[in-house]
């Protein structure tokens, strides 16, 4: 979502009412933002995604540790869940895993309530370190690129999903 669709008054009506026509239970809908959109109206955005969450909308923070990431910040935001940028998930491939801030990442996010997602796995190394370090979840082209929605609801049949 950007910044200009969730200061619009009429957003937090539009997306109950999307959730309502399509009978999407609200638990199983996110949204992703990216840390800029509340350099300019942090408390309006986040009065809005404190009432989209009480709803049991999943907010997500995408490219996180690429913008104004900051533990004390993100710990004031009404989010749920933090996307590790693929910049850091890249340097796992090339930096000694003992000096990987990634698992301290995952750890802090998860201490102030987060789960986790990395983007952008690629190798089975990485997997196996997020997975080792507690990532709840990762995403990227080890296991699928990006699909359009036929070739989704297909894959999500093939693994029981839908």
């Amino acid at each position: 979502m950007s910044g200009l669709q969730l200061i619009r008054d009429e957003f937090i009506n539009e997306i109950i009412d999307i959730l309502e026509d399509t009978k999407i239970n609200p638990s199983n809908f996110g949204i992703e933002i990216t840390e800029t959109i509340f350099a300019g109206n942090y408390n309006v955005i986040n009065k809005k995604l404190k009432k989209l969450k009480k709803l049991g909308i999943k907010i997500t923070i995408d490219d996180f540790g690429t913008g104004y990431s900051s533990f004390a910040y993100e710990s004031e935001l009404q989010v749920n869940c933090l996307k590790i940028d693929k910049y850091f998930i890249n340097k796992l491939l090339y930096t000694d895993n003992d000096k990987s801030v990634i698992g301290d990442i995952i750890s802090m996010a998860h201490r102030l309530g987060h789960y986790v997602i990395a983007e952008g796995v690629e190798y089975e190394e990485q997997k196996k370190y997020l997975i080792a370090h507690n990532c709840d979840m990762v995403q990227g082209y080890l296991f699928s690129k990006p699909l359009d929605e036929d070739d989704v609801i297909d894959l999500l049949k093939q693994y029981k999903c839908g």
